[in-house]
């Protein structure tokens, strides 16, 4: 008996007061209604501040690594922006049928604060005068040391680029030299009178047909075009002259289209040491004051979307290889083309090279 009343009043004091809720609620409005009205554009403001840094700081690691940093040691970004600098790498490969893309690239090192000198890597068997004089050209100009490295092969037009820099390396089984000019033309009448393929011209002067591969070369022609790859080769040799600080007479020992090692090409003062690429990048640091071990800072990645191309500078990636195409266009190319793949020969777009013959043979 004594024991009900007990639970009872237990029971009652457990059970929360109707009023109780009530006061809740009103505290949690009496709450809300203290804030200011301003909160929520508060709160939507910070969130959009927060996403606005992550992706600047983001977008700007991706954009900053790509411009500065490229160090074979993958070095942090922190160290891409406040070191001393580094070494830019610029590589020319292949045949030289154009010269935009390296132009470029020292135009944008020239402008870089990070890039103290620069490393011009050449492995190309040479190529189109005009693209090989002007990068030349540039080579010259260029207003921070600038070395040549030589790899496999840097004869010819790829030669005549050496010269510009300050300093020359190449290695001692690296293929160079090869100073000389050459012209290269088709005689396919025989071809077209078994085909039953009559081609003719009609033209202006007696050497607008010059060279024409529908019938053989008069001997006119022969010395025309002779005496303007002559004269080519005397802006080839007065290169070498300047840019190595040669005599003629030295210059003209060599400037018979031959192909030289890195080695026989020492000992003829046509580069300055042998040695590797790190060597080149070794003496660029120096020569820029550079100390310890260098950075190796790539270009900014080429464009691979031609979207992009239609807002950004430049043309898109490819250009070289649209020229290609606008040079085989036609019957005669048609049929140079089905001579390449017998005889296994490249043949070249029409024009006066600075190449080595036999290292486009591939």
């Amino acid at each position: 008996m004594s024991t009900e009343p007990q639970q009872n009043s237990e029971t009652h004091s457990s059970t929360p007061s109707p009023e109780q809720p009530a006061k809740a609620l009103a505290s949690e409005s009496s709450a809300r209604s203290s804030r200011s009205p301003w909160y929520p554009l508060a709160v939507i403001l910070g969130l959009s501040a927060v996403f606005f840094f992550l992706f600047v700081g983001i977008t700007g690691t991706i954009f900053l690594s790509d411009r500065f940093t490229g160090s074979e040691d993958n070095a942090s970004l922190a160290q891409g922006i406040f070191n001393e600098g580094g070494i830019g790498i610029i590589e020319m490969d292949g045949v030289i049928l154009d010269s935009k893309r390296v132009l470029k690239q020292l135009r944008r090192f020239a402008a870089s604060d990070q890039v103290k000198a620069v490393v011009i890597r050449l492995d190309s068997p040479g190529g189109s005068v005009a693209p090989s004089q002007e990068i030349h050209d540039a080579v010259k100009r260029f207003p921070k040391p600038i070395v040549a490295s030589m790899g496999s092969v840097a004869a010819s037009g790829a030669f005549y680029v050496a010269v510009a820099a300050k300093k020359v390396i190449a290695n001692p089984g690296t293929l160079t030299g090869s100073i000389g000019v050459i012209m290269e033309f088709a005689n396919l009448s025989k071809l077209y009178e078994w085909a039953k393929i009559e081609r003719y011209s009609l033209k202006t002067g007696q050497y607008k047909d010059a060279g024409a591969e529908y019938r053989p070369m008069d001997p006119e022609s022969r010395q025309l075009l002779q005496g303007v790859i002559d004269g080519v080769l005397q802006q080839f040799k007065q290169a070498v002259v300047d840019g190595r600080k040669l005599t003629p007479a030295e210059v003209d020992a060599v400037a018979d289209g031959r192909i030289l090692s890195g080695a026989q090409a020492h000992e003829r003062k046509l580069v300055d040491s042998l040695g590797t690429i790190e060597d080149a990048v070794l003496e660029a640091a120096q020569m820029a004051g550079i100390k310890g071990k260098p950075r190796w800072i790539y270009p900014q990645s080429e464009r691979k979307n031609p979207f992009l191309d239609l807002f950004l500078e430049g043309e898109p990636d490819g250009s070289e290889a649209r020229q290609s195409l606008d040079a085989n266009a036609g019957v005669v190319r048609a049929i140079v083309n089905g001579v390449e793949k017998v005889t296994g020969a490249a043949a070249l777009p029409p024009g006066i090279y600075w190449v080595w013959r036999t290292g486009v043979n591939h």
